[in-house]
């Protein structure tokens, strides 16, 4: 079932660009302090139908990637950082290669938003919490 390829996928990618997944499948405030740097939390967001025949039903599976990034001197240098971060994981996450080989088989990765927020409106230690939405494209054998 390529609906489970999903989530090792977003591992696999982001574990190659040097980031360690908080593997709390759906709490991403109890992150813990040595994750605040090149941490990152994953969510599969609603599922929905796409096309279907008679032997398959194809998916489009939203998953929110959150990443997170910490030591910088102010909040400029935060956000010029974790923008050139985001390029980097836009760049490998929805690369062809990287996804047209995978087993099980996913058939498309697009990015569908990016977002950068402060980690926390109450603290001035310059963490930045970059919010991608991934849109898989994936299908599941229904025959």
């Amino acid at each position: 079932m390529s609906l489970q390829a999903v989530r090792p996928y977003i591992t696999s990618r982001l574990e190659s660009l040097g980031y360690t997944e908080h593997i709390d499948p759906f709490n991403d405030e109890n992150i813990p302090a040595n994750l605040l740097d090149n941490g990152f939390h994953q969510l599969m967001l609603q599922i929905n139908g796409a096309d279907k025949n008679q032997a398959a039903q194809g998916l489009d599976v939203p998953v929110q990637v959150k990443c997170f990034f910490k030591g910088f001197r102010d909040p400029n240098e935060a956000l010029t950082q974790s923008i050139i971060n985001a390029e980097a994981i836009i760049a490998d996450v929805t690369l062809l290669n990287n996804y047209s080989s995978y087993s099980p088989p996913i058939t498309s990765v697009l990015l569908d938003s990016v977002s950068f927020e402060p980690y926390s409106n109450e603290s001035n230690d310059n963490i930045v919490q970059a919010v991608f939405v991934f849109r898989f494209v994936v299908y599941i054998c229904v025959e």
